[in-house]
């Protein structure tokens, strides 16, 4: 009983983050990693923990230069991907969820984002698996598979991404945001 109310909070503290990491930043620059909607998820018994894939080099899309002559509010165009259990990216593509707009409306920002994207590199998702639930409640930092773990698996994922452009006061801008699957 004791290590379900564990698991249940670490999952809450994992969600709370993610909803947090939803915050826009006054200057349009932050992270959002998009879960997309009706994908397989891993399922994952009382001795196993999930680890995020983490990136480990995420150079932000260049702005179109024929769209960097006007003013521009913020626009978020999202795309989805596969990283695979080695951390690169594969199946790049546009990805409509709330809060994206449609890749139609902006086919040079889809275009950017979507060869951004392909650049990026991930240190892979992991499942680790401990020898117990006990050890995992007492060894899981959530960083990673750390401690007493019996097997650490790299796992492939679908993510998505957000990137947000803008031109204000002739300034052009490109930040990343981390969105959730709310």
């Amino acid at each position: 009983m004791r290590n379900a109310i564990r698991h249940r909070v670490a999952m809450a503290c994992i969600a709370l983050a993610c909803v947090a990491g939803c915050a826009t930043r006054s200057t349009g620059i932050g992270q959002r990693m998009i879960l997309p909607e009706g994908v397989a998820q891993y399922g994952m018994d009382a001795r196993q923990a999930f680890v995020f894939p983490a990136v480990d080099d995420g150079p932000l899309p260049e702005f179109p230069e024929a769209l960097a002559q006007r003013e521009l509010a913020p626009t978020t165009l999202c795309v989805s991907l596969v990283v695979d259990a080695g951390g690169a990216v594969h199946r790049v593509s546009p990805l409509a969820q709330a809060g994206c707009e449609a890749p139609a409306r902006f086919p040079m920002l889809a275009e950017a984002a979507r060869a951004a994207m392909e650049r990026w590199r991930f240190r892979p998702a992991m499942l680790c698996t401990y020898p117990d639930a006990a050890t995992r409640d007492r060894d899981w930092t959530g960083h990673g598979c750390a401690g007493a773990v019996a097997d650490a698996t790299p796992v492939a994922v679908t993510l998505g991404w957000a990137f947000t452009f803008e031109v204000r006061e002739g300034r052009a801008r490109v930040g990343t945001l981390r969105l959730d699957n709310r």
